[in-house]
């Protein structure tokens, strides 16, 4: 079992004060049982012993001064450890911190990437949508006109691309003899078509008077 070097220095504090005070208790004993006391109070001016004991005096004062020292050092170095220690810890923690928030990071612009993708091919398809419609509804447009030409070109019987007055009275009476039901005032007259009034009617104002008759049958 291994105790911390701080508790190892005061326990070695402990007995060396003990020690000393031993010393000190021997030395005091040996002079009352061997009555150098009485013969030191017989001998003042003779100072030998009391500079013995000073001198032993000092070697144990300057003992417990080391003593403190090395207290003081092992002190020391258990701190230096633990600064030490925990610098590590610390810098581990930074080292992992910076690990992950490089991983979130690399995360969150492959996520970014994959989104500005995601919307550049939605964006490709929207536009690839919108000019299908865009087709069909010109298709539909070019067909509706197809048909409207086609109907503008059965009574262009010359096929000069305009209708006079003789050919649109020849295609009113056929029409109304494949519908006996139908008679002339069900008919437009030419009058109708012939917006210019020069005696033709040319393909511009056979829709623009078909398109006016269908708005006011709705």
């Amino acid at each position: 079992m291994k105790f911390p070097i701080s508790v190892l220095a005061c326990w070695f504090a402990v007995q060396v004060s003990g020690q000393v005070t031993a010393q000190d208790y021997d030395y005091g004993d040996y002079g009352d049982q061997q009555g150098y006391g009485d013969y030191g109070g017989d001998y003042g001016g003779d100072s030998l012993y009391q500079d013995y004991a000073e001198k032993q005096q000092k070697k144990l004062e300057g003992g417990g001064g080391g003593m403190g020292k090395l207290i003081a050092g092992g002190a020391a170095g258990w701190l230096a450890g633990g600064w030490f220690h925990t610098k590590r810890a610390t810098a581990k923690l930074n080292q992992k911190h910076k690990k992950e928030q490089k991983a979130l990071y690399t995360q969150y612009y492959n996520d970014v990437y994959q989104l500005q993708q995601q919307n550049a091919e939605l964006a490709y398809l929207a536009e690839q949508l919108k000019q299908h419609a865009k087709n069909v509804e010109e298709q539909a447009e070019l067909d509706a006109l197809q048909r409207d030409y086609d109907e503008f070109k059965q009574p262009d019987v010359d096929g000069d691309d305009r209708i006079s007055r003789a050919e649109f009275n020849h295609y009113v009476k056929n029409y109304l003899s494949n519908y006996p039901g139908l008679t002339e005032k069900d008919m437009p007259k030419f009058e109708d078509f012939d917006h210019s009034g020069d005696g033709y009617v040319n393909f511009q104002e056979y829709t623009e008077q078909m398109a006016l008759q269908t708005k006011l049958a709705k």
